[in-house]
This record gives structure tokens, C-alpha cells and sequence, in this order.
């Protein structure tokens, strides 16, 4: 009788101290926050966005970008975790590996210039046709303008797996080289400039009678350094970042090719966005243009005047200059015209027309 009273009591015990496990476990759940959408996107693992590109930490271009991830990851309350890859980390300085990556999606969002994304949609590349720009508010006023032929080629890149977020204007590609300055025809006669790996770049130098040696960007400074070329043509800004002003020190300032910079993201992470997030980084893309188109014009400055001081010669060629060279050129114009067909040619050339 008394063996059985003590396990009784004993199993009391036991009963009493789960009962209350449980009361307390109830408790705990009465005070905390119901369980729902917003304790599940706070507790997941942010969804990591990577923009490369293969400009400097001090360029526009990561300035841009920098502004960008900040909107997305604070208006997104963590779900988005936007980090920068500049200097090509991500992509060995190579536009065509970044282009790769961002449509496989290893890398979410690209940045790079109508140069570089021509070879996915190429009448894209109609934009660049040399001195079809007057300055740099033409270019700004036809980019913001939306005409619907420019509308019509972004699409285009769905089909490559990307989506264009937002188009800003990009400095005029100038002419760098460690020979002479350019200021005629006759003076770039037979000189070889490295070009990217675009065919237009490769007819315009054929057409001016110069030899253009496609190279990837991260060759420019060894090729020069080499002597398998001379130099190349790029904006100012870039020069600059990619140092070529310290192996070629004769710069030809002559505008005679408009660009553009475009945002684009991978094509399966943006249809997997909801509206709102979608929201959230168009809304951070508008901002990655106004920052940039600011940041150009300061940069273009900053880095002209550290040229100067490097040793570096520029010309300033004048409309008049320029005229013998546009004559070169014309035979280009004529194989965009029928590469577009008389309907997106004309589209083109009138929303050129009324931006100016």
C-alpha cells in the first residue's frame, strides 16, 4: 500500500511539471506576433542580387549602383540583399562573360554600354552610327524621349533572357592614341586602334583607314603597352578608368559617337518579382539614372583635368574638322538602312530629328 502511494505521488509530480511546460509553451505563443506573409519574409534568407560591371569604385557606374542597391534593400525590409561587383570582379573585366552571367542568372543584374549589348539586339547599335549626335543634350533629350522604335529594340533583349531596367546617356567616345594627334584624315591613316569586338567599330576604322584589332577591354593597356596597337577610342571617363592615359598621350576630342549605358536584369528573376517589388526597383532605377547622368558630368571633368596633369595632349577638333570624316562614314549609314528596313529606319532617323 505504501509502494503504491509513493508511485502515485510521484507520477503527480511528473504530470504537474508537463502541464506546466504546456501552460507556459500556450503563454509564450498568446503573446507572440501571429504567424503570417510578414514574419516569413523577415525570418528568409534575403534573395541576393549581385550588379556587375566593369567600371571603377569611382566611376558613375558604381555610384549609380551603389544608390540603387540602397533603395532596393531598404524599401524591400530585407527580403532583397543588392550588393556591387565593379572592376569586373565578378566577370575577369569582360563585358561578354557579365552579359553570359546575367542572362544564366549567376549574376542578377548587368551594366554596360550599347556597345557591349549590341551584340544581343543589334539595331540597337543604330544609336552609335558616328556624328549622328549634335552634343550631349541630343542624346539626353532622344534617350528620355521613349520613341517607340527605341522601346521596340529593349524588348528585344527578353529574348535573351534579360530585361532592360532603365537606359541612361553615356559620355561621347573620343580618340587616345601614342602616335600624333588626330586632326585629319591623313593622320589616322594606317595607325591600328584597338576596337571592341562589335563589327561596326571594325567598318568604321576600315572606312577612316585605320586597322581596328578587336580586343576585350582588360587588353587595352598591355596591347598598347606591347605596340599591337597604337591606341583606341573611348569617352574620356573611360580612358581614365581603365588608365590608358598612361600609355597614350595624344587625345582627339572629336564626339563623333553617342552612347548609352543600360541596366539590365536577369529575365527569370524579374518575372518571379512581385508588382510591388517590381515597383521597388523601378524605382531604384530612376535613380540609378539621375545619379549617373550627374556623376558623368562631374566625372568627365575630374578626369580630363587628371589626364592633363598626367602628360596627356588633347585636341579639340572643330565641326569643320569633322566634316572629311562623316564623308567617310556614310557607306555605314546606308548598311544600317537596309539592316532595319525603310520603316524602323525612317522611325529612327525622325525621333533623332525631333530631339535635337
Amino acid at each position: 500500500m505504501l509502494s503504491f502511494s509513493k508511485k502515485t505521488i510521484v507520477l503527480m509530480v511528473i504530470l504537474c511539471l508537463v502541464l506546466g511546460m504546456v501552460g507556459c509553451s500556450n503563454t509564450d505563443k498568446d503573446t507572440q506576433e501571429p504567424t503570417g506573409e510578414g514574419e516569413n519574409t523577415a525570418t528568409a534568407e534575403p534573395i541576393k542580387v549581385a550588379i556587375s560591371h566593369t567600371s571603377s569604385l569611382e566611376s558613375p557606374w558604381e555610384k549609380a549602383s551603389k544608390k540603387f542597391a540602397e533603395i532596393v534593400n531598404e524599401e524591400s525590409n530585407g527580403k532583397f540583399n543588392v550588393e556591387t561587383y565593379p572592376n569586373g570582379s565578378l566577370c575577369q573585366r569582360n563585358w561578354k562573360i557579365m552579359i553570359e552571367m546575367t542572362q544564366s542568372g549567376s549574376s542578377q543584374i548587368g551594366v554596360e554600354s550599347i556597345t557591349a549589348l549590341a551584340s544581343e539586339v543589334p539595331e540597337l547599335g543604330t544609336v552609335q552610327l558616328p556624328f549622328l549626335f549634335n552634343d550631349d543634350a541630343h542624346i539626353i533629350r532622344f534617350l528620355e524621349s521613349d520613341a517607340p522604335i527605341l522601346q521596340k529594340w529593349y524588348k528585344k533583349f527578353e529574348e535573351k533572357n534579360m530585361v532592360v531596367l532603365c537606359v541612361a546617356p553615356r559620355k561621347f567616345r573620343q580618340l587616345i592614341n601614342n602616335t600624333r594627334l588626330v586632326k585629319t584624315p591623313e593622320d589616322i591613316k594606317g595607325l591600328k586602334f584597338r576596337v571592341p569586338d562589335n563589327p561596326m567599330f571594325v567598318k568604321i576604322f576600315e572606312l577612316l583607314g585605320a586597322k581596328p584589332v578587336p580586343l576585350p577591354s582588360g587588353e587595352i593597356y598591355s596591347a598598347i603597352q606591347l605596340g599591337t596597337v597604337v591606341g583606341e577610342d573611348n569617352s574620356i571617363p573611360v580612358v581614365y578608368d581603365f588608365k590608358t592615359h598612361e600609355v597614350a598621350k595624344y587625345m582627339t576630342v572629336w564626339n563623333y559617337m553617342g552612347d548609352a549605358s543600360l541596366v539590365v536584369i536577369n529575365k527569370d528573376l524579374w518575372n518571379s518579382m512581385s508588382d510591388e517589388d517590381k515597383d521597388i526597383f523601378n524605382k531604384a532605377a530612376k535613380e540609378w539614372v539621375r545619379t549617373n547622368i550627374v556623376e558623368d558630368e562631374e566625372y568627365q571633368v575630374f578626369a580630363r583635368n587628371e589626364m592633363e596633369k598626367a602628360g596627356v595632349e588633347f585636341y579639340d577638333m572643330s565641326e569643320a574638322e569633322k566634316q572629311p570624316f562623316k564623308e567617310m562614314v556614310q557607306p555605314l549609314y546606308e548598311e544600317y538602312k537596309q539592316m532595319l528596313g525603310e520603316e524602323d529606319w525612317n522611325a529612327f532617323m525622325e525621333a533623332v530629328e525631333a530631339a535635337k
